[in-house]
């Protein structure tokens, strides 16, 4: 521990965070003992030792001390905050949130247990925390029950080595995957080690050899080079065996060249094959192609005096760091500058590492992608009380994720509660959630008004299927019962409630397919049948206004005069309230808004003299055209205001835009201006709208 302690004191200036850290995390740990029967605290101490030795900062360090204080001992997230400020207590925060990711075979797809991994952390130091923390948790792993490192190991193979290499960190992708391979293929393990160990002297012999000449070779081309020699390790070994077979499996052996320039990189390739013969077709230059993680290095196997093939690796200096430390190389000064630019942004830290791999081309590529919004995938992970994790998309409600469980939940969900809290069924949920789902053996199932809550096509396709499954005979007798009942008390004729009109328009609010269906609908509790009503009394009323159109009485006075018939103009649709002009023509009288751009070439003598009759007994067909950014249901919820508003809609038409914008144009009936201008401000007071304006019918 003291060891620990001298090693922050050199490497931060002001040590004071990561020294009251370790005080607290001593103290919160005192009593736990780990498997091995050490102290526990030698765990998080020896994290935030490796951490500190990659070069990381000084907030990451503590939150290192402090990562298991909160799931182990009764410390509050709350108190860490206090304590040690906003940083630390999000980082430890995120460290325990995805502890708590149960790996099990309910969790199939492991692409899908490597992105919920990803969604829930918020910054990129969680990720290196938990990836060290696994570290120093493998090195122990002989302490544990030999069905518990199978567990351990399997859970470490699937997870944890593919996120090390795909953040590139491949000091720590070895030793775990080697660590692993031990206790996972004990025989394999042994057999390839027990062949290196006999075979150890004499290939320490051959680098030795391998190392002079190529120092030579490369002093004499005044190359200024560093030749590091090394062994592959046994599971690199065993894949090169698997994939190759014996005969191939190039050699124990791996060299390394490290020089300063990438001209250098080439111009090294060139000296070795001087010297050594190349093996055909195994040439890879990652510098012209760097991997998807940021790394770049030439590769050549060559053949060695005695016939042994081996593999050498030439790259700068630069290229090395990010071949050993990845990500980490971005720390503690390794790559200067550059390290800010991954600290610059510590939320919106990563963007398709695990779900899309596109090339990165460099390094550079690389930490720009690093600090993009992992969460622009639109996808988002909650949990069941029993911490099981379930992918659905952004924006989800708890609906989704009943019906993302099971069919029967779904049709069976009156609440939910949300991290401990009820919730009403339209509430969004976010990453990390837990979600309670509640249901109720008494439930009649779906309400139709969940097609425009639920975001998964799972979900609205169980919704739609039950409804479906629910048209049978008798509902569809007790629906039209109920409707023919409510109609007679209400006196109204129950051909406008069975009308097309109304069916029109109870399709397109409620998604039913017939009559029956919402017969059916009804009888369930689906819809209710005052809506159904109060949809026949607005087709009733635009009945009774076209017959009163039909008697051409004329809303407009010419000269002071009743006229038969004008016009009202298409490309300005005037209405009572706005100010007006006409203009005859041999077509008639056409009857313009007094703003109206088709009047500004219109001379003032062209102009005829006419007003709004008093007390006019119709209305009026307006349009006008809405816009702003798109989410789900904004189309239902543009049209709900005018139904609210008993405005009768001739027709509706919503399109997506470009952008994630949308464009929903209605003709409407209105009375005056005054009502045309009540609509246009309910529409506008709605989230996302950005514009709400008078559209011409042309």
């Amino acid at each position: 521990m003291d060891k620990f302690v001298d090693l922050v004191k050199e490497k931060f200036e002001d040590a004071s965070l990561v020294l009251k850290a370790y005080d607290f995390a001593c103290e919160a740990h005192k009593n736990d003992k780990r498997k091995s029967g050490e102290p526990y605290v030698i765990h998080p101490i020896n994290v935030a030792k490796i951490l500190t030795e990659y070069g990381l900062d000084q907030t990451t360090v503590a939150a290192a001390l402090l990562h298991d204080v909160v799931e182990d001992t009764p410390v509050s997230f709350k108190k860490i905050k206090e304590e040690f400020g906003t940083e630390v207590e999000m980082l430890v925060k995120g460290v325990s949130k995805i502890s708590s990711i149960k790996y099990s075979k309910e969790v199939i797809e492991l692409d899908s247990l490597r992105r919920l991994f990803i969604a829930m952390s918020k910054d990129i130091r969680v990720i290196l925390i938990k990836l060290v923390d696994r570290l120093h948790n493998i090195r122990t792993v002989q302490y544990l029950k030999p069905e518990k490192q199978i567990k351990f190991c399997t859970e470490t193979m699937n997870l944890f080595v593919p996120l090390a290499e795909r953040l590139g960190i491949d000091v720590i992708k070895l030793e775990l995957e080697n660590t692993c391979f031990k206790y996972l293929n004990p025989v394999e393990y042994q057999k390839i080690k027990g062949e290196l160990d006999k075979k150890q002297e004499k290939n320490l012999e051959r680098m030795g050899q391998i190392k002079s000449r190529l120092e030579e070779q490369l002093s004499k081309a005044n190359i200024d080079a560093s030749v590091l020699t090394r062994f592959k390790r046994i599971y690199t070994l065993y894949k090169k065996l698997r994939a190759k077979g014996t005969a191939k499996a190039y050699a124990v052996i791996g060299i390394r060249v490290i020089v300063n320039s990438m001209e250098e990189c080439y111009k090294t390739l060139g000296e070795i094959h001087k010297i050594y013969k190349p093996v055909p077709g195994q040439i890879k230059d990652y510098i012209a192609s760097p991997k998807i993680n940021g790394y770049k290095s030439l590769h050549t196997t060559v053949i060695s005096e005695d016939g042994t093939p081996f593999e050498v690796q030439i790259r700068t200096k630069t290229m090395h760091e990010l071949c050993e430390y990845g990500v980490l190389a971005y720390w503690g000064g390794k790559l200067g500058s550059k390290r800010d630019k991954v600290l610059n942004d510590k939320v919106a830290w990563i963007k398709s590492i695990i779900q899309d791999e596109k090339e990165i081309k460099d390094s550079e590529n690389f930490v720009e992608a690093l600090q993009k919004d992992f969460a622009s995938t639109a996808e988002i992970w909650v949990f069941t009380p029993k911490n099981k994790p379930i992918s659905l998309p952004e924006k989800s409600t708890p609906i989704d994720m009943a019906y993302a469980i099971h069919t029967d939940l779904g049709n069976t969900c009156v609440g939910a509660k949300v991290n401990g809290k009820k919730v009403p069924l339209n509430y969004i949920l976010d990453t990390g959630d837990v979600v309670e789902i509640i249901k109720s053996p008494q439930s009649k199932g779906p309400s139709r008004d969940w097609l425009k809550i639920a975001v998964s096509g799972t979900a609205r396709t169980h919704i739609r299927t039950f409804f479906k499954k629910n048209i049978v005979p008798e509902n569809v007798a007790v629906g039209k019962l109920i409707l023919e009942g409510k109609a007679e008390d209400m006196e109204i004729p129950i051909s406008i409630c069975l009308s097309k009109a109304v069916l029109e328009e109870v399709k397109h609010k409620y998604l039913i397919y017939s009559l029956d269906d919402m017969f059916s609908s009804i009888a369930m509790g689906g819809i209710k049948v005052n809506d159904i009503l109060n949809i026949a009394i607005s087709k009733w009323k635009k009945e009774e206004q076209v017959e009163i159109q039909k008697k051409n009485d004329c809303p407009i006075l010419l000269n002071g005069r009743e006229v038969d018939i004008v016009k009202l103009a298409r490309c300005c649709t005037p209405v009572p309230g706005d100010e007006i002009s006409a203009i005859a023509s041999n077509n008639g009288v056409t009857v313009h808004c007094s703003d109206c751009v088709n009047l500004r070439d219109i001379a003032d003598d062209r102009r005829l003299s006419v007003s709004w009759k008093d007390d006019i007994d119709k209305t009026f067909e307006v349009s006008l055209r809405v816009g702003g950014k798109d989410e789900v249901g904004m189309a239902s919820k543009v049209s709900d205001v005018l139904y609210f508003n008993d405005v009768v809609m001739k027709s509706f038409s919503a399109k997506v835009l470009s952008g994630g914008r949308f464009e929903i144009i209605i003709n409407a009936m209105v009375k005056d201006k005054s009502q045309m201008e009540l609509i246009a401000d309910a529409i506008r007071e709605l989230d996302n709208v950005s514009f709400v304006i008078k559209n011409n019918l042309n």
